[in-house]
Protein backbone atom coordinates (compact mmCIF):
# COMPACT_ATOMS: atom_id res chain seq x y z
CA UNK A 1 0.00 0.00 0.00
CA UNK A 2 1.18 3.69 -1.07
CA UNK A 3 1.65 5.89 1.84
CA UNK A 4 0.61 9.74 0.77
CA UNK A 5 3.55 11.65 1.06
CA UNK A 6 4.22 14.05 4.31
CA UNK A 7 3.82 17.06 2.71
CA UNK A 8 0.27 16.02 1.09
CA UNK A 9 -1.04 15.16 4.80
CA UNK A 10 1.08 18.21 6.81
CA UNK A 11 -1.20 20.33 3.91
CA UNK A 12 -4.56 18.50 4.72
CA UNK A 13 -4.54 18.75 8.25
CA UNK A 14 -3.15 22.44 8.32
CA UNK A 15 -6.58 22.98 6.21
CA UNK A 16 -8.72 20.84 9.02
CA UNK A 17 -6.92 23.49 11.76
CA UNK A 18 -7.26 26.59 9.54
CA UNK A 19 -11.27 26.02 8.60
CA UNK A 20 -11.87 25.00 12.58
CA UNK A 21 -10.20 28.16 14.03
CA UNK A 22 -12.06 30.69 11.57
CA UNK A 23 -14.78 32.48 13.51
CA UNK A 24 -16.26 35.91 12.62
CA UNK A 25 -15.75 37.97 15.46
CA UNK A 26 -18.53 40.59 15.65
CA UNK A 27 -18.19 44.30 16.20
CA UNK A 28 -19.99 45.41 19.70
CA UNK A 29 -19.96 49.00 19.77
CA UNK A 30 -22.09 51.63 19.33
CA UNK A 31 -22.58 52.59 15.84
CA UNK A 32 -22.08 56.22 15.20
CA UNK A 33 -24.55 58.91 13.87
CA UNK A 34 -24.26 60.18 10.66
CA UNK A 35 -22.73 63.79 10.73
CA UNK A 36 -22.98 66.24 7.77
CA UNK A 37 -19.65 66.55 5.95
CA UNK A 38 -18.61 69.88 4.07
CA UNK A 39 -15.83 70.24 2.01
CA UNK A 40 -14.96 73.46 0.03
CA UNK A 41 -11.64 75.09 -0.96
CA UNK A 42 -12.29 79.02 -0.94
CA UNK A 43 -9.66 79.94 -4.08
CA UNK A 44 -8.73 83.61 -5.25
CA UNK A 45 -9.89 84.00 -8.50
CA UNK A 46 -12.21 81.51 -8.44
CA UNK A 47 -16.16 80.76 -7.77
CA UNK A 48 -17.15 78.94 -4.08
CA UNK A 49 -18.17 75.26 -4.64
CA UNK A 50 -19.28 73.07 -2.15
CA UNK A 51 -19.32 69.51 -1.90
CA UNK A 52 -22.07 67.54 0.96
CA UNK A 53 -22.02 64.41 1.97
CA UNK A 54 -23.07 62.72 5.07
CA UNK A 55 -20.24 60.65 7.40
CA UNK A 56 -20.56 56.77 7.17
CA UNK A 57 -19.79 54.22 10.25
CA UNK A 58 -16.37 53.24 9.55
CA UNK A 59 -17.38 49.33 9.94
CA UNK A 60 -20.09 49.98 7.46
CA UNK A 61 -20.68 48.89 3.83
CA UNK A 62 -22.58 51.83 2.70
CA UNK A 63 -21.31 53.70 -0.54
CA UNK A 64 -20.86 57.64 -0.10
CA UNK A 65 -24.26 59.40 0.84
CA UNK A 66 -24.35 62.48 -0.68
CA UNK A 67 -26.65 65.80 0.16
CA UNK A 68 -28.92 66.99 -2.04
CA UNK A 69 -31.31 69.36 -0.33
CA UNK A 70 -29.00 71.53 1.34
CA UNK A 71 -29.21 75.35 1.59
CA UNK A 72 -26.32 77.68 2.10
CA UNK A 73 -25.87 80.79 3.62
CA UNK A 74 -22.96 83.12 3.31
CA UNK A 75 -21.03 85.93 4.58
CA UNK A 76 -18.97 87.77 2.64
CA UNK A 77 -17.11 90.80 4.28
CA UNK A 78 -19.33 91.66 7.14
CA UNK A 79 -22.35 91.24 4.22
CA UNK A 80 -24.58 88.93 3.15
CA UNK A 81 -24.28 88.68 -0.72
CA UNK A 82 -27.09 87.32 -2.88
CA UNK A 83 -25.30 84.54 -4.02
CA UNK A 84 -27.04 81.87 -6.05
CA UNK A 85 -25.98 77.94 -5.39
CA UNK A 86 -26.99 75.32 -7.66
CA UNK A 87 -26.89 71.56 -7.30
CA UNK A 88 -24.65 69.54 -9.80
CA UNK A 89 -25.37 66.04 -8.94
CA UNK A 90 -22.96 64.02 -6.62
CA UNK A 91 -23.33 66.53 -3.97
CA UNK A 92 -21.39 68.93 -5.11
CA UNK A 93 -22.92 72.75 -5.25
CA UNK A 94 -21.59 75.52 -7.64
CA UNK A 95 -22.40 78.98 -6.74
CA UNK A 96 -22.41 82.15 -8.11
CA UNK A 97 -19.82 84.09 -5.56
CA UNK A 98 -16.74 85.37 -6.62
CA UNK A 99 -13.62 85.13 -4.38
CA UNK A 100 -10.37 87.48 -4.01
CA UNK A 101 -7.52 87.50 -1.80
CA UNK A 102 -7.80 89.16 1.54
CA UNK A 103 -11.67 88.20 1.49
CA UNK A 104 -13.40 86.92 4.83
CA UNK A 105 -15.85 84.21 4.22
CA UNK A 106 -18.09 82.55 6.80
CA UNK A 107 -20.56 79.36 5.25
CA UNK A 108 -23.43 78.13 6.84
CA UNK A 109 -25.16 75.09 5.37
CA UNK A 110 -28.47 73.20 6.29
CA UNK A 111 -29.02 69.72 5.65
CA UNK A 112 -32.71 68.84 6.40
CA UNK A 113 -32.95 66.37 9.71
CA UNK A 114 -29.20 67.28 10.89
CA UNK A 115 -29.26 70.97 11.00
CA UNK A 116 -26.45 73.09 10.55
CA UNK A 117 -22.84 73.03 9.66
CA UNK A 118 -20.65 76.33 9.46
CA UNK A 119 -16.68 77.27 9.02
CA UNK A 120 -14.99 80.62 7.85
CA UNK A 121 -12.00 81.10 6.76
CA UNK A 122 -9.59 84.33 5.21
CA UNK A 123 -8.12 84.20 2.02
CA UNK A 124 -4.37 84.57 2.17
CA UNK A 125 -2.51 87.13 0.32
CA UNK A 126 -0.87 85.96 -3.24
CA UNK A 127 2.33 84.70 -2.71
CA UNK A 128 5.40 86.35 -4.11
CA UNK A 129 6.54 84.41 -6.83
CA UNK A 130 9.48 85.01 -9.26
CA UNK A 131 12.01 84.24 -11.83
CA UNK A 132 9.75 81.03 -12.53
CA UNK A 133 11.75 78.81 -14.96
CA UNK A 134 11.25 75.51 -16.90
CA UNK A 135 15.04 74.47 -16.57
CA UNK A 136 14.68 70.68 -18.11
CA UNK A 137 11.85 69.53 -20.32
CA UNK A 138 12.54 65.64 -21.02
CA UNK A 139 8.89 64.13 -23.06
CA UNK A 140 9.01 61.66 -25.30
CA UNK A 141 5.86 59.95 -26.84
CA UNK A 142 3.69 58.78 -30.22
CA UNK A 143 0.48 59.63 -31.51
CA UNK A 144 -1.78 58.52 -28.29
CA UNK A 145 0.48 58.70 -25.25
CA UNK A 146 3.16 61.12 -23.67
CA UNK A 147 5.70 60.33 -21.15
CA UNK A 148 8.12 62.65 -19.24
CA UNK A 149 8.87 65.39 -16.84
CA UNK A 150 9.56 68.68 -16.59
CA UNK A 151 12.17 70.60 -14.08
CA UNK A 152 11.51 73.78 -12.77
CA UNK A 153 12.45 76.33 -10.23
CA UNK A 154 11.21 79.50 -8.70
CA UNK A 155 12.31 82.40 -6.45
CA UNK A 156 9.90 82.44 -3.37
CA UNK A 157 10.32 86.14 -1.16
CA UNK A 158 8.62 85.04 2.17
CA UNK A 159 7.26 87.74 4.02
CA UNK A 160 4.72 88.23 6.88
CA UNK A 161 1.71 86.40 6.43
CA UNK A 162 2.28 83.87 4.35
CA UNK A 163 3.00 81.32 6.58
CA UNK A 164 1.66 78.39 4.34
CA UNK A 165 2.20 77.18 0.81
CA UNK A 166 1.19 74.56 -1.26
CA UNK A 167 2.22 73.68 -5.33
CA UNK A 168 0.46 71.29 -7.70
CA UNK A 169 0.16 71.14 -11.41
CA UNK A 170 -2.62 69.93 -13.35
CA UNK A 171 -3.53 69.33 -17.09
CA UNK A 172 -6.86 70.43 -18.71
CA UNK A 173 -8.14 70.19 -22.33
CA UNK A 174 -10.04 73.06 -23.49
CA UNK A 175 -12.66 71.12 -25.17
CA UNK A 176 -14.11 69.65 -21.99
CA UNK A 177 -12.31 71.76 -18.64
CA UNK A 178 -11.61 69.03 -16.93
CA UNK A 179 -8.74 69.05 -14.72
CA UNK A 180 -6.45 66.02 -14.24
CA UNK A 181 -3.94 66.37 -11.41
CA UNK A 182 -0.11 66.18 -11.91
CA UNK A 183 2.23 64.34 -9.45
CA UNK A 184 4.71 66.92 -8.47
CA UNK A 185 8.19 66.65 -6.47
CA UNK A 186 9.95 69.46 -4.71
CA UNK A 187 13.47 68.54 -4.06
CA UNK A 188 14.31 70.63 -1.30
CA UNK A 189 16.29 70.17 2.04
CA UNK A 190 16.07 73.40 3.63
CA UNK A 191 12.30 73.32 3.46
CA UNK A 192 11.55 69.93 4.56
CA UNK A 193 14.57 69.87 7.16
CA UNK A 194 12.31 69.07 9.90
CA UNK A 195 9.27 67.85 8.52
CA UNK A 196 11.31 64.96 7.17
CA UNK A 197 12.83 64.04 10.57
CA UNK A 198 10.42 65.58 13.14
CA UNK A 199 6.80 66.16 13.73
CA UNK A 200 4.72 67.86 11.36
CA UNK A 201 2.93 70.89 12.82
CA UNK A 202 0.87 70.28 14.85
CA UNK A 203 -0.36 66.20 13.78
CA UNK A 204 2.27 64.30 15.98
CA UNK A 205 3.56 62.29 13.36
CA UNK A 206 6.41 62.23 10.34
CA UNK A 207 5.59 62.65 7.07
CA UNK A 208 6.48 63.10 3.37
CA UNK A 209 4.91 66.21 1.81
CA UNK A 210 7.60 66.84 -0.67
CA UNK A 211 5.61 64.93 -3.33
CA UNK A 212 2.17 63.96 -4.41
CA UNK A 213 -0.95 65.89 -6.19
CA UNK A 214 -0.46 68.49 -3.66
CA UNK A 215 2.80 69.46 -2.30
CA UNK A 216 2.66 71.45 0.95
CA UNK A 217 5.48 73.07 3.25
CA UNK A 218 5.74 75.63 5.93
CA UNK A 219 7.65 78.60 5.65
CA UNK A 220 9.60 77.20 9.40
CA UNK A 221 13.45 77.01 7.93
CA UNK A 222 12.73 80.21 5.18
CA UNK A 223 10.44 82.81 7.48
CA UNK A 224 11.38 86.51 5.89
CA UNK A 225 13.84 84.90 3.13
CA UNK A 226 14.09 84.77 -0.24
CA UNK A 227 14.33 81.04 -1.56
CA UNK A 228 14.79 78.95 -4.45
CA UNK A 229 12.26 75.80 -4.71
CA UNK A 230 12.90 73.59 -6.98
CA UNK A 231 11.18 70.44 -8.05
CA UNK A 232 9.45 68.44 -11.24
CA UNK A 233 5.95 67.93 -12.92
CA UNK A 234 5.52 64.63 -14.10
CA UNK A 235 3.50 63.88 -16.98
CA UNK A 236 2.72 60.17 -17.86
CA UNK A 237 0.44 57.79 -19.65
CA UNK A 238 -2.58 60.16 -20.40
CA UNK A 239 -4.69 60.09 -23.66
CA UNK A 240 -4.15 62.32 -26.38
CA UNK A 241 -3.13 63.67 -29.33
CA UNK A 242 0.59 65.12 -28.63
CA UNK A 243 1.01 68.64 -29.65
CA UNK A 244 -2.56 69.16 -29.52
CA UNK A 245 -2.90 72.55 -29.05
CA UNK A 246 -6.02 72.40 -26.99
CA UNK A 247 -4.35 70.73 -24.48
CA UNK A 248 -3.10 72.72 -21.27
CA UNK A 249 -0.23 72.08 -18.21
CA UNK A 250 -0.41 74.40 -15.48
CA UNK A 251 1.45 74.56 -12.22
CA UNK A 252 0.28 76.91 -9.15
CA UNK A 253 1.96 78.29 -6.34
CA UNK A 254 -0.48 78.83 -3.89
CA UNK A 255 -0.87 80.85 -0.54
CA UNK A 256 -2.91 78.80 2.47
CA UNK A 257 -4.33 79.21 5.18
CA UNK A 258 -3.22 77.01 7.84
CA UNK A 259 -6.24 74.92 8.20
CA UNK A 260 -5.71 74.11 4.49
CA UNK A 261 -2.43 72.88 5.21
CA UNK A 262 -3.42 70.81 8.55
CA UNK A 263 -6.39 69.44 6.43
CA UNK A 264 -4.09 68.53 3.91
CA UNK A 265 -1.06 67.18 6.03
CA UNK A 266 -3.10 65.11 8.13
CA UNK A 267 -5.04 63.12 5.37
CA UNK A 268 -1.92 62.39 4.04
CA UNK A 269 -0.46 61.34 7.46
CA UNK A 270 -3.43 59.13 8.02
CA UNK A 271 -3.64 57.20 5.19
CA UNK A 272 0.50 57.06 4.95
CA UNK A 273 3.02 57.31 8.28
CA UNK A 274 6.92 56.82 8.83
CA UNK A 275 6.26 56.70 12.39
CA UNK A 276 9.10 54.33 13.69
CA UNK A 277 5.94 52.62 15.57
CA UNK A 278 4.43 51.28 12.32
CA UNK A 279 1.39 49.26 12.51
CA UNK A 280 0.92 50.55 16.37
CA UNK A 281 1.37 54.30 15.67
CA UNK A 282 -1.04 56.32 17.14
CA UNK A 283 -4.16 57.39 14.85
CA UNK A 284 -3.98 60.96 13.17
CA UNK A 285 -7.23 62.78 13.60
CA UNK A 286 -8.11 64.54 10.16
CA UNK A 287 -8.12 68.32 10.78
CA UNK A 288 -11.24 69.77 10.10
CA UNK A 289 -12.95 73.54 10.78
CA UNK A 290 -16.28 72.90 10.25
CA UNK A 291 -18.50 73.01 13.29
CA UNK A 292 -21.63 71.14 14.00
CA UNK A 293 -20.16 68.23 11.44
CA UNK A 294 -16.82 67.76 10.01
CA UNK A 295 -15.30 68.60 7.00
CA UNK A 296 -12.91 71.62 5.79
CA UNK A 297 -13.24 74.95 4.13
CA UNK A 298 -10.02 75.60 2.84
CA UNK A 299 -8.52 78.78 1.71
CA UNK A 300 -6.06 79.37 -1.15
CA UNK A 301 -4.98 82.43 -3.45
CA UNK A 302 -2.42 80.91 -6.40
CA UNK A 303 -0.14 82.19 -8.55
CA UNK A 304 -0.16 80.43 -11.85
CA UNK A 305 2.26 79.36 -14.51
CA UNK A 306 1.98 77.77 -17.85
CA UNK A 307 3.82 74.67 -19.18
CA UNK A 308 2.71 73.35 -21.94
CA UNK A 309 2.31 73.84 -24.97
CA UNK A 310 4.38 77.16 -24.06
CA UNK A 311 7.47 75.12 -22.67
CA UNK A 312 9.78 76.67 -25.38
CA UNK A 313 8.88 79.71 -24.52
CA UNK A 314 9.34 79.13 -20.70
CA UNK A 315 11.83 81.73 -20.22
CA UNK A 316 9.53 84.59 -21.73
CA UNK A 317 7.41 83.95 -18.62
CA UNK A 318 10.15 84.22 -15.89
CA UNK A 319 9.43 87.21 -13.61
CA UNK A 320 5.70 87.10 -14.12
CA UNK A 321 2.53 85.33 -12.88
CA UNK A 322 -1.14 85.36 -13.88
CA UNK A 323 -3.23 87.11 -11.39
Amino acid sequence: MKHPSPLLVFSFYFLVLASACTKQIEFSGDETDPMPVMVSYAGADSTLRVRMTLSRFFLGRDTVRTVDNASFRVELNGSTPASVFSYDGRGMYGSTLALGEGDTLTLTASVPGYGEVKAGCRLPARPNVTDFVIVTDDFYGDSLYVYGEMGFQFTLDDRPGHDYYLVRAFMVKDSTGKKIPLMVSVDDDVIYEDAMSEDVIDIGTSVDLSYGANVIFTDNNINGRRHTVKGTVMVSGYDYYYGDTNLRVWMEVCSVSRDTYLYLATVKAQSVTDDEMGFLSEPVQIHTNVVGGIGILGAMTPVRFPLFPLVSEASSHANTHNR
